[in-house]
């Protein structure tokens, strides 16, 4: 879920992603008051991550370069789970770190012992979620696995919280991002995480949805 899988690890991939939590660290750091960078950071980060899936995983997408280009299926998913790895991190980070840089009054007239209650169970509701779902659906469909391939790579998953939620990751697992917009008061962090949101939904509706009727659903009947 942070963009790094230890059972792929290799030293390229420690060493990008310890390039990347330096970075955020750096930032944080040293630019902890500058909203402008705080946008910046999360508009390329968006586009980034957003544009990648969306360009790799369709249909006819860019994943067929990348099995082409390192020779087999399984050496073009690595190559590309890397790259989504660093992706995800900066996905995460810049939504806290926009929040953190447009801090504000928004939430000021709720009592602060209260509101940090409320924000603590969302942020445990959030990532409780997200865990769960990955581990039922595991990690290689976390990471679309099945879709860069193109095919059925598990059963259909219809247990855990996908027995009560369409796409458990997507909805309640993104709550974290809010709790900490609301934490800080930021309106911008909170558009923010409604437009990742979005975005991911899109994908999900316009990409992932497709994939799974046509490869899960349609093989099942």
């Amino acid at each position: 879920m942070a963009g790094f899988v230890p059972k792929h690890a290799t030293l390229p991939r420690v060493i990008a992603i310890t390039i990347s939590i330096t970075f955020s660290y750096l930032l944080a750091f040293n630019y902890q008051d500058n909203n402008t960078i705080g946008v910046i950071y999360f508009l390329v980060s968006e586009v980034l991550y957003l544009g990648f899936i969306f360009l790799v995983l369709s249909e006819h997408g860019y994943r067929h370069w990348f099995i082409k280009r390192w020779g087999n299926q399984e050496e073009g998913y690595l190559s590309f789970e890397a790259v989504l790895g660093i992706l995800f991190f900066h996905n995460t980070a810049s939504l806290g770190f926009i929040a953190a840089t447009t801090h504000g009054s928004l939430f000021n007239f709720v009592d602060r012992e209260i509101l940090q209650i409320i924000l603590i169970v969302m942020i445990l509701a959030g990532f409780f979620i997200k865990i769960w779902s990955a581990k039922v659906v595991s990690i290689d469909i976390y990471y679309w696995k099945d879709m860069f391939l193109g095919k059925k790579i598990t059963e259909f998953v219809e247990t855990g919280p996908y027995k009560f939620l369409s796409n458990p990751m997507y909805g309640i697992g993104q709550l974290q991002a809010y709790a900490l917009a609301i934490w800080y008061g930021s309106e911008i962090g909170l558009l923010a995480a409604l437009i990742n949101q979005v975005l991911i939904f899109s994908f999900y509706f316009t990409v992932e949805k497709k994939f799974i009727k046509r490869i899960y659903l349609n093989s099942a009947t």
